[in-house]
């Protein structure tokens, strides 16, 4: 590729070519990333970790649900509770992206969550949060280990930022730990729990694991009150695998839902997506880049991203590689032609019969001629059914080229150089009203 671009500019394309191809590769690229990110988004949320089973769960037992999608803006108004799990462990900060596998598998900030937005997702309507708990290699593996689990130490910190200042955590040294809620067994891994004697005044445990709070209630100046579940695996993909977990998991729930029939969120997204129904009120629509920005996220970055990789492959094909298009006038093209001719007439004369070498070049053009026209699929008739569909447009013209052609390919080994001169000339002056773009053909 160096090869060409470089012959490119000593022709004098220039170095616009390079620059317009760069760009599109580089964009596409770009593109691509976007969407291995977004797929890495996507797995965890399929991952032992993730939520995704949730919300099918809650449906399949009759819990009305729904699972937060970034191109649906539901209204406040038709939601129960949300579930909002947390993969962050500052929301005052962004995480750097893992530059290698050991980074991302001992990363703790697997989604990216803003204070502010938080804030506002805890006071919209009753939210059950669930704290970290597990590192990358949680989600990136197809297990689960004690190593990955995260410290709750670490988790000091983001407690501060939602409220639980002075809360701490607490994990069992049990590899399995189980507790006993009604008719269900409730079993976790390494069961994660707060220290009750750290609770503030303004929360209340509402489960708990030998008398330590796997699950509180806190109730602040905020309209609507504000669940913390220490451990997630009581309600992740992991989780519900486990004992009666799962049963247990729509029990809980539905308690917490109330009596309203409105659906559960399962709020996978780090982006506000709930709306405030005005549809009473008068509003004023404005189309901004938000809007066109729609076009650029997934699955349409997807299109965009192939789009300009092929664009810019085809560019440098078209512009470098095999350089601008020649035109029929071009000096070279003209050369090259006469080279041609020259070449085939020393030929001729070389093998010493004309005729012969005349016949196989006629019959192989016609063969090649119908081909173009009709088709490879086609029968080796010698070119008759070209000449029948010929003399549907110009019936004279195919019968003076089908005559001379036959003459030569059967007769043209007899012929003087006189006669195989004068017919090859007809023969070619024919064929070039056929083959000619404003031709019969």
């Amino acid at each position: 590729m160096a090869e060409a671009i470089g012959k490119a500019r000593d022709g004098g394309a220039g170095v616009m070519p390079v620059v317009i191809i760069v760009v599109l590769l580089l964009g596409g690229l770009f593109l691509m990333t976007q969407l291995s990110l977004a797929a890495r988004d996507r797995a965890l949320d399929r991952s032992a970790i993730g939520m995704a089973g949730l919300s099918g769960w809650l449906v399949q037992n009759e819990v009305p649900a729904r699972l937060a999608h970034s191109r649906i803006h539901p209204a406040l108004e038709d939601l129960s509770l949300r579930v909002l799990p947390l993969y962050d462990l500052d929301l005052e900060s962004y995480a750097r992206d893992p530059e290698t596998t050991e980074e991302l598998l001992n990363r703790t900030d697997l989604r990216d969550l803003e204070l502010e937005t938080f804030e506002t997702k805890i006071v919209e309507m009753p939210t059950v949060v669930l704290l970290p708990k597990w590192r990358g290699a949680a989600a990136e593996l197809k297990f689960l280990h004690e190593q990955m689990l995260i410290p709750p130490k670490a988790q000091q910190s983001l407690l501060g930022q939602i409220g639980l200042a002075g809360v701490r955590l607490q994990q069992d040294g049990a590899e399995m730990s189980s507790i006993r809620e009604g008719d269900s067994e409730v079993a976790l891994f390494h069961m994660q729990t707060f220290v009750a004697a750290t609770l503030p005044r303004d929360c209340t445990p509402i489960l708990t694991a030998g008398g330590d709070p796997l699950a509180i209630r806190c109730v602040r100046e905020e309209e609507y009150p504000i669940y913390f579940v220490a451990d997630p695996d009581l309600l992740n993909n992991h989780g519900l695998g486990l004992a009666d977990n799962a049963a247990f998991a729509v029990s809980l729930l539905q308690d917490l839902r109330g009596e309203t029939e409105a659906p559960i969120y399962i709020d996978i997204s780090p982006d506000l997506l709930t709306t405030v129904d005005r549809s009473e009120e008068r509003q004023d629509y404005e189309r901004g880049g938000e809007e066109l920005s729609r076009f650029l996220q997934y699955p349409f970055s997807m299109f965009w991203a192939v789009f300009l990789i092929v664009a810019g492959v085809t560019y440098w094909r078209g512009a470098l590689r095999f350089g601008p298009v020649a035109r029929g006038d071009d000096r070279a093209w003209d050369q090259s032609k006469e080279a041609a001719i020259a070449a085939k007439a020393r030929i001729l004369r070389l093998s010493g019969n004309d005729g012969a070498m005349v016949a196989d070049f006629v019959a192989a053009q016609l063969r090649t001629l119908s081909t173009d026209v009709l088709g490879h699929d086609q029968p080796d008739d010698g070119g008759q059914r070209f000449f029948r569909v010929l003399a549907r447009r110009d019936k004279q013209l195919a019968h003076d080229l089908s005559s001379v052609a036959e003459v030569l390919i059967t007769q043209a080994t007899r012929m003087s150089p006189r006669d195989l001169d004068r017919n090859l000339n007809n023969y070619h002056s024919l064929l070039k009203k056929v083959v000619e773009p404003n031709g019969s053909i």
